[in-house]
């Protein structure tokens, strides 16, 4: 099953964040199509809210991805589309890949 460590510095994590970032990750792994485990890095910086998602998922190199924004919301909305985006192009190379070796067989 899939785990998500939360790690807070000098900012209070809430349930609301913490459940979006829970959907967002179970998002990223239904895209995937394989299980991972996640750490959200969860900063502020004065006015600006920082989230980093790091996705480790197996046999792929850790999907990383920040977001910056006025809230932690945003910022998470930011850093998950990011490595969504990343997932679709590890995919399309995947397919690439598995055709090119189709074409050499």
């Amino acid at each position: 099953s899939m785990e998500i460590q939360f790690h807070g510095h000098q900012t209070e994590i809430t349930d609301g964040l913490r459940l979006k970032a829970t959907e967002g990750v179970q998002k990223l792994v239904e895209h995937l199509g394989r299980p991972v485990d996640a750490d959200v890095w969860v900063d502020e910086d004065g006015v600006m809210k920082t989230v980093e998602v790091v996705l480790h998922a197996p046999h792929y190199d850790n999907l990383v991805a920040k977001g910056e924004a006025k809230y932690h919301e945003a910022a998470l909305s930011d850093a998950i589309a990011k490595v969504d985006a990343q997932i679709r192009k590890l995919k399309a190379a995947k397919k690439k890949q598995v055709h090119e070796a189709e074409l050499r067989a």
